[in-house]
């Protein structure tokens, strides 16, 4: 389900089984509609089956959730993140092709499968100029 507060950018990919929450700590018998936590899903983004994101959290544009994964903090735009709680693992290309299995980049890095160019920023990733 998609519960208020979600928000899901275009081109988002939801796995199977994938879960949203919208409080931090609920509970049946306390009513806590009040307290729910804005999401954010950024364009292009993958969310793998049966992962969770615990609400409050921005997944950033064409960042990859894995499998299972369970993300507690925010996702910077094109990382890979993988485990519980989901920490970086990797950077992946638009076209959703691992650029690297290294949390850190030489700069600048080509997809091998599109080509697109990337370049290391403040310790995240941007598309290079065309």
């Amino acid at each position: 389900s998609i519960y208020t507060g979600v928000t899901l950018e275009d081109d988002v990919f939801c796995g199977p089984s994938m879960v949203f929450t919208n409080v931090v700590n609920p509970r049946s018998h306390v009513s806590r509609k009040h307290e729910y936590q804005q999401t954010l899903i950024r364009r292009g983004a993958t969310l793998g089956a049966n992962c969770t994101i615990v609400c409050g959290h921005t997944v950033g544009r064409y960042a990859f959730v894995g499998a299972g994964a369970v993300v507690t903090r925010d996702v910077p735009d094109y990382a890979l993140v993988l485990g519980n709680p989901a920490r970086l693992a990797g950077w992946v290309c638009e076209c959703g092709v691992r650029l690297t299995g290294k949390t850190a980049i030489e700069s600048p890095v080509r997809c091998s499968s599109c080509g697109l160019q990337y370049q290391a920023i403040n310790g995240g990733i941007v598309r290079a100029s065309d």
